[in-house]
């Protein structure tokens, strides 16, 4: 079991300090540890309150650092950031592992190592930080944690936008797309239809609060079909 020294660490590194300590014992605590020791808590219900923590800041994170990328983009980048492995490679950069609370057998299997335990106690921990310092506390400390894992996700090849993609498998054939846009709706709510035009043919549509977000939908409407290869 980790000391109070330990634990001060691991606030440390979190970035955030409890006032409740029983919050993080609790969130360190496996299942397997409650059924040898009567009376104490695993962190279970943290989890699944952490989860929800960790889907509403990330998507809001992602939400206003990718402002005309349509929800399709937006929800591939933050499958990634949420994942199992990232969550566990984050765990890992903490050394979760060195505080966490197991049972004799599971710590002699080496849950500490376990990618699907140490993901589960980052939510746990998010959890346990929203109960004891509220909302803003939280999206400190998801801020923090994930804010690496976001700027690499956003720059990853394979979560290019689906314009650029479109772009690039025609540019294979020398061809090119272009977007014809039309506009409704006042100035302060204003909506843009866009027609991706290939070969003088309309291949997609697709609507959005501004031409790029369109245009994106639209290409995206394209690569969905198959007759323009």
């Amino acid at each position: 079991m980790a000391s109070n020294a330990q634990l001060a660490d691991l606030e440390e590194a979190l970035g955030y300090s409890f006032h409740d300590g029983s919050l993080l014992v609790d969130a360190l605590t496996h299942s397997s540890y409650v059924a040898e020791n009567p009376g104490a808590e695993s962190y279970e219900r943290l989890e699944l309150l952490g989860d929800a923590v960790l889907g509403l800041f990330t998507t809001k994170s992602l939400f206003d650092r990718m402002p005309d990328e349509p929800e399709g983009s937006i929800t591939k980048v933050r499958a990634l950031v949420v994942s199992e492995t990232a969550l566990a490679r984050i765990a890992r950069s903490l050394d979760l592992g060195a505080f966490l609370r197991l049972g004799v057998g599971e710590a002699r299997s080496g849950g500490a190592e376990r990618d699907s335990i140490l993901s589960d106690v980052v939510e746990s921990i998010l959890g346990a930080v929203l109960l004891d310092g509220g909302t803003s506390a939280a999206e400190a400390v998801v801020d923090r944690l994930f804010e690496p894992a976001i700027a690499v996700a956003i720059e990853r090849p394979d979560t290019t936008d689906s314009r650029s993609r479109l772009q690039e498998i025609l540019a294979a054939d020398g061809r090119v797309a272009t977007f014809e846009y039309d506009r409704t709706g006042p100035d302060h709510a204003a909506r843009f239809t866009a027609s991706v035009i290939v070969d003088g043919q309309v291949l997609g549509t697709g609507s959005g609060g501004s031409k790029k977000a369109a245009a994106i939908a639209a290409s995206a409407d394209a690569l969905s079909r198959t007759t323009f290869v």
